[in-house]
């Protein structure tokens, strides 16, 4: 079943500020809370999903750029070591703390009889720390050590087509809940160190290659470096310098898909000049031009 856009759950416009997300949070959490009357379990977990990835400026942003893909189970907004794809804000294993809203947690325990002084429990802090992997690593995946806060090491898998900048999420690895409360997650950032082959943006690989005066006029072949090893890329005749070519499946995987398919290779050719040409050549290109 397709998940509901998140701004819709919240009931409020794509430009929304922090502040009306954060009053509509408020009101729609009250008015679904499975210990009310009329409340729906499903529904408050809809929303304090959609507020886990709204009020997040850089999980907001990438939610507007690729919708549930980009911040979802199965797709680019990653989530904790170990999951099948990229894991996400998938409401089962979130826990939602209302310690940040002020009366919010009062509002709860007048409504629905928990409280009346005694110590609420809390989820545990989140913690951060980086990791740095090659491009490639970054194309295909790896599997990198990381140090917990409590001196343990884990393996962390980094699902092939992340970005830099972008974070795995780690579920219960970071700090320890109070009275009962469940463990903090752990988020891991991952950097990308350029490569001097290739760029990329998004699923798509960019890159450049020169070909000579001659084969640009009268076609040819040329060979391009991939990702995957050398191709050889057909060049028309009559190529100009600064043509663009598509290499369909030579690029990063695309987060807005699931079945792991991937984007192009994009190779900008520039057309070399001779120079030093001597004076007979000179005539003789004359000639033919």
């Amino acid at each position: 079943m397709a998940k509901k856009d998140y701004y819709e759950v919240l009931g409020v416009a794509k430009g929304a500020s922090d502040d009306e997300i954060k009053k509509a949070f408020r009101k729609a959490a009250v008015a679904s809370h499975p210990d009310k009357t009329g409340g729906d379990d499903s529904k408050f977990k809809e929303v304090n999903e959609a507020y886990e990835v709204l009020k997040d400026h850089d999980k907001r942003a990438r939610y507007d750029q690729f919708g549930h893909a980009g911040v979802g189970q199965g797709a680019g907004g990653f989530g904790g070591a170990g999951s099948a794809g990229y894991g996400g804000f998938g409401g089962q294993n979130v826990s939602f703390d209302f310690g940040d809203f002020g009366d919010l947690g009062d509002i709860f325990g007048s409504m629905f009889g928990f409280g009346g002084g005694k110590a609420r429990s809390r989820r545990g802090a989140d913690y951060q720390t980086s990791v740095t992997i090659d491009f490639l690593d970054a194309v295909f995946g790896t599997t990198r050590e990381i140090g917990l806060h409590n001196g343990d090491k884990i393996k962390v898998k980094i699902p092939a087509g992340i970005d830099d900048g972008m974070s795995i999420r780690l579920s219960g690895k970071g700090g320890d809940g109070a009275n009962g409360g469940g463990k903090g997650d752990l988020y891991v950032q991952v950097r990308v160190l350029p490569s001097d082959k290739w760029t990329r943006e998004g699923s798509i690989i960019l890159s450049q290659i020169e070909v000579d005066m001659i084969t640009a006029a009268l076609g040819g072949e040329a060979d391009v470096e991939t990702v995957d090893g050398n191709v050889v890329m057909k060049i028309p005749a009559g190529t100009q310098s600064g043509t663009e070519f598509k290499l369909s499946g030579k690029g990063a995987v695309d987060p807005r898909y699931s079945d792991g398919r991937r984007g192009p290779q994009i190779v900008r050719v520039q057309v070399k000049t001779p120079t030093n040409l001597t004076r007979k050549q000179k005539e003789k290109l004359r000639d033919i031009f």
